[in-house]
């Protein structure tokens, strides 16, 4: 392939789609930074001569000129999708429609509709796969809440560049919304809710922000400070998302029945988990957990599959919850 056709390429990747833009002097910069010394002028009448064969968009009226491919345009540019790639999207799909909102979607809609037209270009069952998949959330499945679009794209793009982030924000405890600058850490979604974790600058903690509750946000192009010892996955293990009662882990040794707790065995509580066979109709765990009101509330909900060997102070406070639940039950309306 020829050095004119390569710059071509390079250059085609370089240019955001709508409303987002890129000049040419940015392109040259860009260019110069991949090998490809080439003149304003030059990149000026390339990308006029591509915009004859590809969906590209010019802002003649700013200076220099902003150049962006078309908000709709199919990207159908060397490499196509092949099966396996068309499949994958279609499975983002399925699993991302329900945790975000339309607008953060519609950056994927070209490479979903792309994918789409794939399977049934091959006429390949697998075309049928939206038809035939549904994404269900364990529980009640109560509404999300609505997260601002531009909330959402400010602290993505602040998480992918390591920037800061300003958010106008309202806590439960606030009496009035604020606004703070966030350093990010990582994104948690945990239905129905989007978390962001980071710190607040001038506060002392980690903390964990809902989305849903921030009404503006913006990139704040100053760098993130983060703790190196950082680990989001560790973070998570700690049972820092679930309401902590004490800062101390649980050792759990639980005698679960079978096959209604079988999950289990597949879906360990922890890393740790180990786990005793010890007939065909009951199994032994033991495992370290977090100290967290989620913990309680399952372990209630799981009263009649399982008995709690340890600690036998757990055992005691959830038999006084289902004690209080059954007198509460039994009381007349």
């Amino acid at each position: 392939m020829s050095n004119t056709a390569v710059r071509y390429l390079t250059m085609l990747r370089m240019v955001p789609r709508y409303p987002k833009s890129i000049t040419t002097p940015e392109l040259a910069s860009r260019l110069e930074g991949r090998g490809f010394s080439v003149t304003m002028r030059s990149i000026q009448r390339d990308l006029e001569k591509l915009s004859a064969d590809f969906p590209l968009l010019v802002d003649e009226d700013s200076r220099p000129y902003r150049w962006s491919f078309d908000r709709d345009a199919t990207m159908d540019i060397i490499p196509a999708l092949d099966l396996p790639a068309a499949l994958t999207f279609e499975l983002a799909r399925a699993y991302l429609s329900p945790m975000l909102p339309p607008r953060a979607l519609s950056h994927l809609k070209p490479h979903f509709d792309e994918a789409h037209r794939t399977l049934l270009r091959e006429k390949n069952p697998l075309g049928q796969w939206p038809n035939r998949v549904r994404v269900i959330n364990r529980g009640l499945g109560g509404q999300r809440p609505s997260i601002d679009a531009d909330v959402l794209e400010a602290v993505t793009e602040a998480l992918l560049r390591e920037y800061q982030c300003q958010l106008t924000y309202q806590a439960r405890n606030w009496p009035e919304p604020e606004e703070i600058v966030v350093h990010p850490y990582g994104l948690i979604f945990r239905d129905p809710n989007v978390y962001l974790i980071g710190t607040i600058e001038g506060r002392e903690g980690i903390r964990q922000l809902v989305l849903h509750r921030a009404t503006e946000g913006a990139v704040v192009e100053e760098p993130t400070v983060r703790p190196d010892d950082f680990d989001l996955d560790l973070y998570i293990r700690s049972g820092a998302m679930g309401i902590l009662k004490s800062e101390e882990p649980v050792y759990l040794k639980l005698r679960c029945d079978r096959p209604v707790l079988n999950h289990l065995i597949e879906s360990p509580l922890g890393f740790d988990q180990l786990t005793s066979e010890l007939d065909d109709k009951s199994f032994e765990i033991a495992v370290t957990v977090g100290d967290t009101q989620d913990l309680r509330w399952w372990l209630t909900a799981q009263a009649v599959h399982c008995d709690i060997l340890e600690p036998a102070w757990l055992r005691q406070e959830i038999e006084a919850t289902l004690e209080q639940g059954l007198r509460r039950v039994r009381q007349d309306p």
